[in-house]
């Protein structure tokens, strides 16, 4: 499976400056890790011909109301894709905003164990998508940008093949690389955009 992965930020590279032809013609999907307004997301579908599954952002308040047409939520849900079991998570730490999609952490830890009767029926977890980081993996030291403990700990449980997710800015001069391996799962960073081809045997490179 090809996907295109975006996060955060509206990339020049697919918007203002696009060039059809400066990306692969078999995009399957299109993964959104949140903080995208839903008119770029619409045109996402439509220049690349392809599905989109997303999850929201702390700041993607109005998507509830207003979501990308055509596509589809997978927060709090596990889903089939091209084969492939997909888990997502929407919303970063809590951080005391007014409006925004944000979680304690054991408000995330109860969103995992109210799935986990699912999550046992489908034996296994490929990919996870969710807008935060795990806790220790491209995450930072302030609250708002702060990892959740569960999903560490669900790389450890699952041990899904990629775990996908975007907040925290590539920008941001952390030091962070876009792909980190932790045991057999390949982290990803998803700010801007990145593609994935699944079917590479480097694909965790």
């Amino acid at each position: 499976m090809k996907i295109l992965i975006v996060g955060d930020t509206v990339d020049p590279k697919l918007y203002d400056h696009f060039r059809r032809d400066r990306f692969p013609d078999d995009i399957d999907v299109i993964f959104s890790a949140g903080d995208l307004p839903a008119w770029y997301l619409s045109y996402l579908m439509s220049v690349f011909n392809t599905p989109l599954y997303y999850v929201r952002g702390n700041h993607d308040v109005t998507l509830a109301d207003s979501p990308p047409e055509g596509g589809e939520n997978i927060d709090g849900r596990i889903v089939s894709i091209q084969g492939y079991n997909v888990l997502g998570f929407e919303g970063c730490m809590f951080y005391h905003a007014p409006s925004a999609v944000q979680y304690t952490e054991r408000q995330m830890w109860w969103k995992w164990m109210r799935l986990r009767p699912r999550l046992w029926l489908r034996r296994r977890v490929d990919i996870i998508l969710t807008h935060a980081p795990p806790l220790g993996i491209h995450d930072a030291e302030d609250t708002c940008h702060r990892g959740f403990v569960s999903f560490s700990q669900m790389i450890h449980k699952y041990k899904p093949a990629y775990f996908i997710h975007g907040h925290n800015y590539l920008s941001y001069g952390l030091q962070e690389k876009r792909i980190d391996i932790v045991n057999e799962t390949v982290v990803i960073n998803g700010f801007g955009y990145h593609i994935l081809d699944t079917r590479r045997v480097d694909a965790k490179e």
